[in-house]
């Protein structure tokens, strides 16, 4: 039997760390059935947009990079370790300190983004497809989003931007090949 959908999972830090941290945010799917949990990080300069970086994959939006593979975390620079840091994926720290805001989402069906885990799917794509449209239309968004990561991370960017959602202005795909639509 699945686990019932948990709604009270939001929640915003803004004292805690160099900048807004906000955990479970809902984005609710367009292309079908279904919501996507995401993380957003955003830089404390309340009331401005920002461009935004995107990374949507299945390793897990809430393990730390420091946890989850530490003989690497340890040869990453200073500058790109926060607390935030996650494998593969843009570090928080560094980039909303340089006016970016980061959504990191977890797939459907891993973490606390319900659903079907189904990597490389049509259906990933385009849950995918619409967080970065549901970014660029956030107050917080200049409306250009731009996609970032590693491997799988990278990998996924082609196949998104495919897609052309609106709001898409760049991708930046990092040792990952592009797979087959």
């Amino acid at each position: 039997m699945p686990n019932q959908l948990r709604t009270d999972l939001h929640k915003v830090d803004k004292d805690s760390f160099p900048y807004i941290y906000e955990e479970n945010v809902t984005v609710p799917l367009k292309s079908g059935p279904g919501l996507v949990r995401c993380n957003v990080y955003r830089p404390k300069n309340n009331g401005d947009r920002h461009p935004v970086l995107i990374t949507y994959g299945p390793y897990g939006k809430d393990i730390p990079y420091k946890d989850f593979f530490a003989s690497s975390f340890a040869e990453v620079s200073e500058e790109h370790k926060s607390p935030h840091a996650c494998w593969e994926t843009p570090d928080p720290g560094f980039w909303t300190k340089n006016g970016y805001v980061v959504v990191r989402a977890d797939e459907r069906g891993l973490g606390q983004s319900p659903g079907l885990l189904d990597t490389m799917s049509r259906g990933t794509s385009e849950a995918f497809f619409d967080v970065v449209e549901w970014a660029s239309e956030q107050e917080w968004s200049t409306g250009k989003v731009g996609l970032l990561g590693i491997s799988y991370y990278a990998g996924s960017q082609w196949r998104v931007a495919a897609r052309q959602p609106k709001g898409l202005a760049c991708i930046v795909p990092w040792e990952g090949k592009r797979q087959p639509l």
